[in-house]
C-alpha cells in the first residue's frame, strides 16, 4: 500500500505539484584551508582575489557550488580552476558558515573544508580563474591571556611583505565556543570576507588532532624520517617537543620501511603511517 500525506498525496504525487519557488534559495559555496608544512613552518594557501566583493583583498580559494555537482567534486574543481592544484590530498568538512549578511552580493552559505598536502604542491600552485595571484602565507598562532571559558590569542599570517594579524578572541558559552576577531593595526592588509574565522578553527583541529590521530601525516610525503615527523609537529602546534619523548611515541603510528636517507651528515630511518594503528592498539 502506497504511502500517502494529509491531502491524500502519495509522494509521486506530491513531486509534480510542489513549488521550490515557494521558498528563496540561498547561494552555496566551498571555501578551502589548504594547508602544508616547509621549511619547518605551516604554510596556507591564500588567494587575491580579481572581482568584487573584496577585490585585491587575499582569501581562501573557493566558489559558487554548481546545482548539479557533490560539495566534494566542487572542492576539486574550485582548487584546480583558481590555483592550479590537482593531486590528491586529504581534505575534510569543517564547518558551515551561514551569517545573513557574511556576503554583499547575496545570502550565501559556505562549507569550509579544511585540506592538507605535502610541500610538493607549493611549487604547482598558480592563479587561473577569478583569482589574481596566489600565495602560501606562513600561519603563527600565539595565545596571549587565557582564563577559565575564555581565552585571547593572535594569529598572524606573513607573505614577503605583508603581513596580517588578528587578535582572535574565544569564549566558551555552554557547548559552543564564540568567537570573535579584530583586526590589528600593525596589518598591511585585510582577509576578505570572514576567513579569518575558518582559518583559526582550522590551526585548532589541526593542532588538537595532530598527536592523536593521523592526520599530521597528510603534510608529509609517503616516506620520511622522524625528524621530518617531528619538524612537521612542532610547526603545526607552534612549540618545541622533547625528542625522546616524541619519538617513543610517535613509533606506534609509523611501520619501519627498512630504508635509508641521508640527513644532517648521516643515515637516517624511513618510515611510513601506519593506517592501521589504532585498530592494532585496541586488539592489544
Amino acid at each position: 500500500m502506497k504511502k500517502v500525506n494529509a491531502q491524500g498525496l502519495t509522494e509521486k504525487e506530491f513531486l509534480e505539484q510542489y513549488d521550490d519557488s515557494v521558498f528563496r534559495h540561498p547561494s552555496n559555496t566551498v571555501d578551502m584551508v589548504l594547508m602544508t608544512v616547509s621549511e619547518g613552518q605551516l604554510k596556507l594557501l591564500l588567494i587575491r582575489r580579481g572581482n568584487h566583493p573584496w577585490i585585491g583583498q587575499w582569501a581562501l580559494p573557493g566558489g559558487f557550488v554548481d546545482f548539479d555537482e557533490d560539495l566534494d567534486d566542487a572542492v576539486l574543481r574550485e582548487l584546480k580552476e583558481e590555483t592550479a592544484i590537482d593531486e590528491e590530498f586529504y581534505f575534510t568538512q569543517l564547518y558551515t558558515f551561514g551569517s545573513a549578511d557574511r556576503d554583499p552580493r547575496t545570502r550565501v552559505i559556505s562549507t569550509m573544508y579544511l585540506a592538507l598536502t605535502d610541500e610538493s604542491n607549493i611549487r604547482k600552485s598558480k592563479a587561473g580563474d577569478d583569482a589574481a595571484e596566489t600565495g602560501w602565507f606562513t600561519v603563527k598562532r600565539t595565545v596571549t591571556s587565557q582564563d577559565d571559558g575564555h581565552q585571547t590569542s593572535v594569529l598572524t599570517l606573513d607573505k614577503d611583505d605583508v603581513h596580517i594579524a588578528y587578535e582572535i578572541t574565544d569564549q566558551a558559552n555552554r557547548n559552543y565556543v564564540k568567537t570573535t576577531s579584530r583586526l590589528l593595526e600593525e596589518s598591511s592588509e585585510a582577509l576578505a570576507a570572514d576567513h579569518i574565522k575558518a582559518i583559526n578553527m582550522a590551526v585548532d583541529l589541526l593542532r588538537n588532532r595532530a598527536a592523536s590521530t593521523g592526520i599530521l601525516f597528510n603534510l608529509l610525503p609517503e616516506e620520511m624520517t622522524l625528524r621530518q615527523i617531528q619538524d612537521a609537529y612542532e610547526a603545526v602546534v607552534g612549540h618545541k617537543t622533547d625528542t625522546g619523548n616524541f619519538r617513543r611515541d610517535i613509533k606506534r603510528m609509523l611501520i619501519n620501511t627498512g630504508k635509508t636517507r641521508k640527513s644532517a651528515g648521516k643515515q637516517a630511518a624511513l618510515y611510513r603511517f601506519n593506517p592501521m594503528f589504532r585498530y592494532l592498539e585496541e586488539n592489544l
